[in-house]
């Protein structure tokens, strides 16, 4: 079993995935500039980490960075406003899986239609690879966050108990099967 799943996540991402030019997005009449993330984006990212997960542990500096070295495995995309970091994607890509590591919304910048837009941008990408499925992890108390995964698609998938150490709260694994583009004759 154990060498089953470290040749899965041992399998590395089609490079065209994990590359991205930056490049404006405009929703609701703002525009952002869309940015792969960076190690020197880390700072920024544990501003907005923090100012989410007020009074929870959030991700910490030695997370981001080692989720960013995965140069062949993960992407992550950093939305600016007027050259301040609002909102942000994490995504791992293997053959078999995209699995959305994190997604954050500055609460300032929530409910515009940027954490759609980024998680959407991620499952294109995943289709665009031929990935079957789209995987993420939610806090079962998030219900905001679990009614935007079902509006894209995503479905119910197992309870993990006690996913979130600091506060033992539980997670639900949300799957988005993504069909195989049929062939055309």
């Amino acid at each position: 079993m154990l060498r089953k799943f470290k040749s899965w996540f041992g399998r590395t991402a089609p490079a065209s995935v994990l590359q991205f030019s930056t490049q404006p997005v405009t929703l609701q009449g703002i525009t952002y500039q869309l940015k792969k993330a960076a190690e020197p984006d880390v700072p920024e990212m544990l501003a907005v980490e923090r100012r989410i997960y007020a009074g929870r542990q959030p991700w910490d500096a030695r997370a981001f960075h080692s989720e960013l070295r995965r140069y062949d495995k993960a992407l992550y995309l950093n939305a600016y406003q007027n050259g301040h970091l609002v909102a942000y994607i994490g995504t791992w890509f293997t053959p078999r899986e995209a699995h959305v590591t994190n997604l954050a919304v500055d609460p300032d910048w929530q409910q515009r239609g940027l954490g759609r837009f980024l998680l959407e941008t991620m499952i294109e990408r995943a289709r665009a690879a031929g990935t079957p499925r789209v995987t993420l992890e939610v806090r079962v108390d998030n219900m905001p966050a679990i009614a935007l995964y079902h509006s894209v698609g995503f479905r119910d998938g197992a309870i993990k108990p006690n996913y979130y150490i600091a506060d033992q709260m539980d997670a639900r694994n949300m799957i988005l099967d993504l069909p195989a583009e049929k062939e055309s004759d």
